[in-house]
């Protein structure tokens, strides 16, 4: 998983690709884990094109290196 973090880095701008890497990855699994296993509130009964409408935005901005 480490190695595939960094492979994807590679493709990022900025200084800071790796960590920005890391958070994309962090924050798909705690989508995960929050929607199927801990089914939190408003997480686990939305579609999946409602929470990738929410997450698009953020992790465009963290591949961009934005904010």
């Amino acid at each position: 998983m480490i190695g595939q973090q960094r492979q994807v880095a590679t493709l990022m701008p900025g200084d800071n690709a790796v960590l920005r890497a890391g958070l994309i990855g962090a924050l798909t699994i705690g989508t995960v884990i929050g929607r199927h296993l801990l089914e939190f509130d408003g997480l686990a009964d939305a579609t999946p094109d409602e929470i990738t409408a929410v997450l698009r935005p953020l992790i465009h901005a963290l591949v961009a290196g934005e904010g």
